[in-house]
C-alpha cells in the first residue's frame, strides 16, 4: 500500500486506523477516514472541503466524533485492524480516480476524498450535503484545473500544432483530426450495444467515462487548427474500403471491429502528440491501454450472456458417500430442471475426484446442461467440464485462464463490494453472490445479505448467481432484491426428492414477475 498513496494520504489512513481502534471497532469505516483527512488542515482534502464550506468543526460535529486526535493506540501483536468493505470499495474508486489521467500518480488525500464521495454511505452523504458531487470534483482535480491555478512554464504561449513548417501543421492536423474522430466514433458504437444489448450501467459509466476523457485530452490540441485543416472530401482513405469493412457478421464482430478502431486511433493520437507534447501524449497512452480494458470487459460479459443464456438454476454437488449416490442427485436435479451442475467434492484423492467429475460430465453433456469444477482448474480441464469456480482464497482467475484456457468459463465468489468489482476487472465469466443466509453445507463466518444482492443487482449484468442457504421458502426475497439466478445445494440434494425440489425451485425462478412487489404472477 505505501508505494500507492502520497505520504499525506498514508499519514490520513494511519489516523483512520487510530479513530477506529478509539471506537473500539472491528474495522476501518468510511467515516473513519473522513474524519482523519480533516485532522490535518493543510491537507489537499481539507483545502477542498473548506473551499465548498464544510470545515472540520462541521465534519467532526456531523460525525459525532472529537476534534482533538485521539493519542495512537498500540495494537496487540499481530492484531492488525482490517478496512471494511465499503472502505475497500472507496480505496479502489480512489485509486482508479486518480490514475484515469497518469497511471504514474500517487494516491493523494483529494483522491480519497473522491473515493468517499462515490461511494453510498454516511461519510459521502455528509460531503454531498455539502454540494460536492462526483464530476463536479473530478473536474476540480482534472489536470486542466490545476493548471489554472498553477505557474505557466515559459514557453505555454506555443501554440500546440505549431511546427518548423506552416505545410507539416496542416498533415499533423489531418492526422490528428481524423484520429480523434475515429476514436470517438468507436467508442460511441460500443457504448450503444452495452448501453441497449447489455443493458450493463456500470460497464456503460466505465465507457462513457473513457468517452469524456478523451474528449477532454482532445480539448488539449487547438481545435481551430483541426478543423482548418480537416479535408475529407479530398481524403483519399475515403475512397478506399476493404470487404471485411463491408459486413459484420454478428454483433461481436461489430464490437471487436470498433474497439480495434478506438485503440488504433489513439495509438495515433499517441504517437504523433509525442512532436508536439509529450504529457499530452501521455493521457492518450492512458486511454489506449483502458480502451483494452473495457474490450476484455466487454466481450467477456457479452460471451458470458450467450454461454449462460438462461441458465438460472445451479446445484452444487458434492460430499456424497458413493459415486452412485452422486450420479444417482445429479441426474435427479437435472430431470428436475438444473441447467448448471457444480462439482464440490473435499478430502477426496484426486484419482477418484476426477472419476466423479468424468460421470457428471457425461450425464451434464446428455442433459445439455453446463458443468462446472469447484477450486480445481486442473481437474476441470481433465474432465472436459465447461469451467471452474473459484473461492477468494483459491488460485488467482489469471493463472486458472492459464490452465484451462481462454475458451473456459471461470467463475468467482464475492462477499462484499471490493471482491465484486475486483472479479469483474479481472475477467470473471460469472459471480458467486453471497453468502445470502446460513447454510447447512458450508460455514461463513459473515453474511453478505440480501443488500449485497441489491447491490450486485444494480451494479452488473454479469451473470451472477446468489448462494448461501437459498430454498423454497426464502427464494423470493432473494429475486425481489434482484437476483435472477440462484444456487443452491441442501435445498436440492439434501430434500427427499431432488428432481421435486429442483423442479419447485426452477418453477420460482421462471414464475417471478419482477414488476409484483410480491413476486406472484
Amino acid at each position: 500500500m505505501q508505494e500507492t498513496f502520497t505520504e499525506g494520504a498514508i499519514r490520513a489512513l494511519e489516523r483512520a486506523v487510530n479513530r477506529a481502534r478509539h471506537r473500539a471497532a472491528k474495522a476501518v469505516e468510511p467515516t473513519d477516514l473522513l474524519a482523519a483527512l480533516v485532522d490535518e488542515p493543510e491537507s489537499r482534502a481539507a483545502e477542498i472541503l473548506v473551499q465548498f464550506g464544510l470545515d472540520p468543526a462541521q465534519v467532526w460535529s456531523a460525525l459525532g466524533v472529537v476534534a482533538t486526535l485521539p493519542e495512537p493506540v498500540e495494537p496487540d501483536p499481530g492484531d492488525d485492524l482490517p478496512h471494511s468493505p465499503a472502505l475497500r470499495t472507496a480505496l479502489s474508486d480512489a485509486k482508479y480516480q486518480a490514475r484515469a489521467f497518469d497511471r504514474t500518480r500517487l494516491v493523494g488525500t483529494e483522491y480519497l476524498l473522491a473515493g468517499l464521495v462515490s461511494s453510498a454511505g454516511p461519510a459521502a452523504d455528509i460531503v454531498a450535503a455539502a454540494g460536492i458531487e462526483l464530476e463536479g470534483l473530478l473536474i476540480l482535480l482534472s489536470p486542466e484545473s490545476v493548471a489554472e491555478v498553477l505557474p505557466l512554464p515559459l514557453d505555454s504561449e506555443i501554440p500546440p500544432l505549431e511546427l518548423t513548417e506552416p505545410g507539416q501543421g496542416v498533415d499533423l492536423g489531418r492526422i490528428l483530426d481524423a484520429s480523434a474522430n475515429r476514436a470517438r466514433e468507436g467508442l460511441r458504437v460500443v457504448e450503444d450495444y452495452v448501453r441497449f444489448a447489455l443493458d450493463d450501467a456500470s460497464l456503460t459509466r466505465r465507457i462513457k467515462d473513457v468517452r469524456h476523457r478523451l474528449a477532454a485530452a482532445v480539448q488539449g490540441l487547438d481545435l481551430d487548427t483541426l478543423i482548418g485543416a480537416r479535408d475529407t472530401r479530398g481524403d483519399v482513405g475515403t475512397h478506399i474500403m476493404t470487404a471485411s469493412e463491408q459486413a459484420r457478421e454478428n454483433p461481436r464482430a461489430v464490437l471487436t471491429a470498433n474497439f480495434k478502431r478506438a485503440a488504433e486511433a489513439l495509438r495515433t493520437l499517441e504517437e504523433y502528440t509525442k512532436l508536439v507534447d509529450v504529457w499530452l501524449s501521455g493521457r492518450f497512452e492512458v486511454l489506449r491501454y483502458d480502451v483494452y480494458t473495457l474490450e476484455k470487459l466487454t466481450l467477456t460479459a457479452a460471451g458470458s450472456k450467450r454461454a449462460l443464456g438462461e441458465a438460472r438454476l445451479m446445484v452444487l454437488v458434492g460430499g456424497l458417500p458413493t459415486l452412485g449416490d452422486l450420479t444417482w442427485v445429479v441426474g435427479e436435479a437435472l430431470a428436475g430442471g438444473a441447467d448448471l451442475i457444480q462439482l464440490r467434492e473435499k478430502n477426496l484423492p484426486d484419482r477418484e475426484w476426477l472419476q466423479r467429475a468424468r460421470e457428471v460430465r457425461i450425464l451434464t453433456a446428455q442433459a445439455r446442461a453446463r458443468f462446472l469444477v469447484n477450486d480445481r482448474p486442473d481437474l476441470a480441464r481433465l474432465a472436459g467440464a465447461d469451467g471452474v469456480h473459484l473461492g477468494q482464497d483459491d488460485v488467482t482467475l489469471r493463472d486458472a485462464r492459464r490452465i484451462v484456457g481462454p475458451l473456459s468459463l471461470i467463475g468467482v465468489s464475492t462477499h462484499d463490494r471490493s471482491q465484486l468489482e475486483q472479479a469483474i476487472l479481472a475477467g470473471a465469466g460469472y459471480l458467486g453472490v453471497g453468502p445470502v443466509f446460513t447454510s447447512d453445507t458450508k460455514d461463513f463466518s459473515d453474511l453478505a445479505g440480501l443488500a449485497f444482492v441489491r447491490h450486485a443487482a444494480e451494479t452488473t449484468t454479469l451473470p451472477w448467481y446468489a448462494i448461501g442457504g437459498i430454498n423454497e421458502e426464502n427464494i423470493d426475497q432473494v429475486l425481489e432484491a434482484g437476483a435472477r439466478r440462484v444456487a443452491v445445494s441442501s435445498a436440492v440434494i439434501r430434500a427427499p426428492s431432488p428432481r421435486r425440489a429442483a423442479a419447485a425451485l426452477r418453477a420460482r425462478l421462471e414464475a417471478f414477475d419482477p414488476s409484483s412487489a410480491s413476486g406472484v404472477p
